[in-house]
């Protein structure tokens, strides 16, 4: 990928770069129930990464002819903010988030 440099994720004495030895964890914090207009939410932190999930449904299948008893339709979304990346992304899904998706 371009743009990407070598870094040291470890030093000589073990320890990364967030200042973590190798059996330390990052910080860790879920809340549930974040959003008051979804069905159900979470809001997960995991170090300086942060990620808010909500989901919406059941809904009625529109067209009704896809309706199956036996069967869903699952849809998922993944947006990740453009600072995110050291690299400058333009707005709008990109490959990488459709493939999460």
């Amino acid at each position: 990928m371009s743009g990407h440099t070598d870094m040291v994720l470890v030093n000589e004495d073990g320890i990364r770069i967030d200042g973590r030895t190798a059996d330390e964890h990052r910080p860790i914090k879920i809340e549930a129930g974040v959003l008051s207009n979804a069905d159900g939410s979470a809001y997960v932190e995991i170090g300086k990464n942060k990620v808010l999930a909500a989901v919406y449904g059941p809904r009625e299948c529109h067209p009704r002819h896809l309706q199956d008893p036996t069967k869903a339709i699952v849809q998922c979304k993944y947006n990740m903010q453009a600072f995110s990346v050291s690299n400058r992304k333009r707005p709008g899904p990109d490959r990488r988030s459709i493939e999460i998706s």
